[in-house]
């Protein structure tokens, strides 16, 4: 498990729901109730209308919409486990709301420890909660 890597400002004005939420095991995402619009990263207000967005629970799933394996790493906390897969998983609610993160075999193990040929675009994956130095970690696990 990586232990030291370098994690973001987790209490951020914006973010601090998103990370609250992973912590108790649930994936949120801003909402726009106005115009139907979900959104990620996160904003203040809506790009198509200005809006208040409102955190809402999403269901966790999607489909790996593009991957790339990396070597070497970018982060020196991350060396000991190159090659591993980074994906932009496209969320269930919404065509083109897109995350990116870790894919991963199980929520404890190393993030190197997903087969190659399970890795490819369209499959399916689900949230996997991980325990990143103390911190909520998404990572994504091929479901499928």
């Amino acid at each position: 498990m990586i232990e030291t890597a370098p994690l973001p400002d987790m209490a951020g004005a914006v973010e601090a729901p998103f990370w609250a939420a992973l912590a108790q095991g649930q994936l949120v995402v801003q909402h726009c109730a106005p115009c139907g619009e979900w959104m990620f990263p996160t904003r203040v207000r809506c790009a198509g209308c200005g809006s208040v967005p409102e955190w809402t629970p999403v269901s966790g799933r999607g489909r790996i919409w593009s991957f790339t394996w990396v070597h070497p790493p970018v982060l020196p906390a991350f060396a000991p486990y190159a090659p591993y897969p980074v994906a932009v998983i496209e969320l269930a609610e919404q065509p083109g709301l897109r995350m990116v993160g870790n894919l991963v075999a199980e929520a404890t193990s190393p993030i190197n420890a997903v087969q190659r040929q399970d890795v490819v675009i369209g499959a399916p994956v689900e949230l996997v909660v991980r325990d990143l130095g103390g911190a909520p970690w998404p990572g994504w696990r091929i479901s499928g």
